[in-house]
């Protein structure tokens, strides 16, 4: 049985196409970043990521981390920079998450404290976010809590 050079493309055609339709697909699984968010309430800011709750574990803590970053940021491949605004920078990783989807941006910036977020990559499970601000700013800290099918985690700083 002989193939044609073009019914074998257009087959790796089909196949690359739905595959990207698929990434594309907004967060609804369990274990996925539902949304990025940033809120101004007083003298504070907060950048706030919406986890839907695991099936398997739904009373369980997320997996994350919260360290000082410095730039120029990348994406997981190394190849392409990624501008982040700011003075300062902090950086979240969160672990074991269903990857394979897009989270809604719902933020707003440059605010007075917060100047940028962005997402440094998402691959294997784990997402990485960096969050740009302003020098007289300050980090003060982050913590998470339950909010119905969703854990919430708040990273909060001072204008």
């Amino acid at each position: 049985m002989k193939f044609g050079l073009d019914k074998v493309l257009v087959a790796f055609t089909f196949v690359f196409v739905f595959c990207g339709i698929g990434y594309a697909e907004k967060c609804t699984q369990p274990g996925s970043i539902k949304r990025v968010k940033n809120r101004s309430a007083g003298n504070v800011e907060y950048v706030i990521f919406d986890l839907l709750k695991r099936a398997d574990t739904p009373n369980s803590a997320p997996d994350y981390e919260v360290k000082s970053a410095s730039g120029p940021f990348t994406d997981y491949s190394g190849d392409e920079t990624i501008p982040v605004r700011g003075k300062k920078f902090k950086s979240i990783v969160f672990k074991n998450l269903y990857w394979m989807c897009e989270s809604r941006d719902q933020t707003k910036t440059p605010r007075a404290a917060v100047r940028d977020i962005k997402q440094l990559s998402r691959f294997e499970g784990i997402a990485e976010y960096v969050v740009g601000f302003r020098s007289r700013s300050r980090y003060i800290t982050t913590y998470h809590y339950n909010a119905g099918s969703v854990i919430k985690v708040v990273m909060k700083f001072r204008k």
